[in-house]
């Protein structure tokens, strides 16, 4: 069974929505605290077939078949994949997680991270605990991986496991997700098959992470999936992390997460009501949603000076080209650019206040469709009130020299993905100014010996990003050289302050860099300067560079 059918099929990924409502005279008092009886309703219609019979079950202090994990729920979704039940949440402040197992294919097997325990707790008691709390739970690939490098890089425990660990997770590993979820997806498709020894994707999961290098490094986590997978798997993987990005119902799992975060401000809470201002890169991936390669637009700057957002999350705009909703962090979009028209869905958090001047400012990134092609469409966008300037120089580069870079420069390390890219690291040296970035080579690049396509390491030259006009100061643009292969591409490359990805684009196709190692994708649901220790103004905290 292909696990596009088990996700975008009936389960979660399919849901219109998700409510978890109090049953009434359900709570006790046990262990100290109250534990509250909840009924999960999930409804929705499904996106390729029904998966018949599948298997819900939920856990509390670890994924399903993880040392530590307590079942506290298990159910069986109908011939529609739907079903309705009760969980009894354990008093103490533990994670409770969501796993899936497809019934007919046992080694599919995948987990959700939705929050602690009290937080669920809470408010369920308060009567809120609802789809304007899980607008957008999701039981993914994505999922999945996330929690098999959160494992990996937390010594092997989910102990100190919250969403703000596990959001700072996901932008920290992004590419190394990515990798690995493409791994899951490949092997649920049935594109590849793992060695007798990985007995489920969870299995396999925990297994590439573990014998990868992840971010701390030189990171092996594409070629160590193909590795592990062998066979034709190399030229299979090296699609799936973009087309996954550019998916409207995996992209969103990659940011922030889809959890009950117990105090966090609802994002735009303060400006609610007023005029926005949202510029943004769309950028079309090649692929559309039955995973062909097709004929994709070029990546175009889109613009709108007219949003408004509605103290209920409505979205709307006076020219009419933007309209949608906005749900705790998730936002969907319908956004119309010159001829075309886009579907989209995706996260919204706050850029950092050492980032910005004059107001506030919220990145959004995500995926969706064209809706005319069902090309699946990579989206990354600010969403600023009327005079916010972005401060492209907030981060303080070190002072003196790094492994990669001279003093006055902070090391950024780019992991390459793409249907003609296939994987790679490509480190990067930037100077930041007022308005943009002088990038050059690091002294020591930590390209990935192969890009496990090709034996010749991958290049990216652009040199001068500069804002790319007055209407659209949050965006960085250069002309650019991308260099596979020994083949020399000439296109142009984008940068939306607060995001993971740099697009490049052109004539020939649109491909992804996934950035790490610097302050400017960190982003948070509530106005604050930093998540795990990640240091503003400065390099330090919890950061990786390489």
């Amino acid at each position: 069974m292909k696990l596009s059918n088990l996700l975008v099929g009936s389960l979660f990924v399919a849901i219109v929505s998700v409510e978890l409502a109090a049953c009434s005279g359900s709570t006790s008092s046990s262990g100290g605290g109250n534990v509250g009886t909840l009924k999960a309703s999930v409804s929705g219609a499904a996106i390729d077939r029904a998966i018949s019979g599948a298997q819900i079950i939920f856990t509390a202090g670890a994924p399903l078949n993880d040392s530590g994990a307590t079942t506290i729920g298990t159910f069986t979704a109908n011939a529609s994949g739907v079903f309705a039940s009760t969980v009894t949440l354990p008093s103490s402040a533990v994670p409770v997680f969501g796993n899936a197992v497809d019934p007919n294919n046992s080694s599919v097997v995948l987990s959700s991270y939705l929050g602690q325990s009290t937080a669920l707790q809470a408010a369920a008691a308060s009567g809120v605990l609802t789809s304007s709390n899980l607008p957008d739970l999701d039981i993914t690939p994505v999922s999945t991986a996330a929690l098999a490098v959160y494992y990996q890089v937390n010594n092997s425990t989910y102990a100190n496991l919250t969403p703000a660990t596990y959001s700072s997770n996901l932008q920290q590993y992004n590419s190394d997700i990515l990798a690995i979820a493409a791994a899951i997806k490949a092997v649920g498709d049935n594109l590849c098959t793992p060695a007798s020894s990985i007995s489920s994707t969870t299995n396999l999961a925990a297994a590439i992470a573990g014998q990868s290098n992840l971010t701390s490094g030189n990171s092996t986590t594409l070629a160590t999936a193909a590795t592990i997978l062998g066979g034709n798997c190399a030229s299979v993987l090296a699609s799936l992390p973009q087309e996954i990005s550019a998916n409207p119902d995996f992209s969103p799992e990659l940011y922030l997460g889809d959890v009950i975060d117990s105090g966090a401000s609802s994002v735009l809470a303060a400006t609610s009501g007023v005029t926005f201002a949202l510029e943004g890169i769309i950028a079309e991936s090649g692929r559309n949603t039955a995973s062909s390669s097709v004929s994709a637009n070029p990546a175009s700057v889109f613009g709108d000076s007219a949003v408004s957002v509605d103290a209920k999350g409505n979205i709307t705009s006076t020219d009419n080209k933007v309209s949608g909703s906005l749900t705790g962090n998730f936002i969907t979009l319908t956004v119309t650019n010159g001829s075309q028209h886009y579907s989209i869905r995706g996260k919204i958090g706050v850029v950092q206040s050492a980032l910005i001047s004059g107001g506030a400012a919220y990145s959004i990134q995500g995926g969706g469709t064209n809706t005319a092609s069902n090309v699946l469409t990579n989206f990354a966008a600010v969403l600023s009130t009327s005079g916010v300037a972005p401060i492209w120089n907030g981060i303080t580069p070190p002072a003196t020299a790094t492994a990669n870079c001279a003093a006055g420069a902070f090391p950024v390390r780019l992991e390459s993905y793409g249907s003609e890219i296939g994987g790679g690291n490509l480190s990067e040296c930037v100077v930041p100014s007022a308005t943009g970035w002088t990038v050059s080579a690091g002294t020591n690049p930590s390209y990935h010996g192969n890009n496990i396509v090709s034996a010749t390491p991958s290049s990216l030259s652009a040199p001068s990003w500069i804002e790319v006009s007055a209407d659209s100061p949050f965006i960085l643009a250069a002309t650019a050289s991308y260099t596979n292969n020994g083949t020399t591409t000439t296109g142009s490359t984008y940068y939306v302050l607060g995001t993971t990805t740099i697009v490049f684009a052109s004539s020939a196709a649109n491909n992804l860099f996934s950035i790490h190692g610097n302050s400017l994708t960190r982003l948070s649901e509530s106005d604050v300067d930093a998540i795990s220790g990640v240091g503003i103004g400065g390099i330090g905290g919890n950061n990786r560079y390489h």
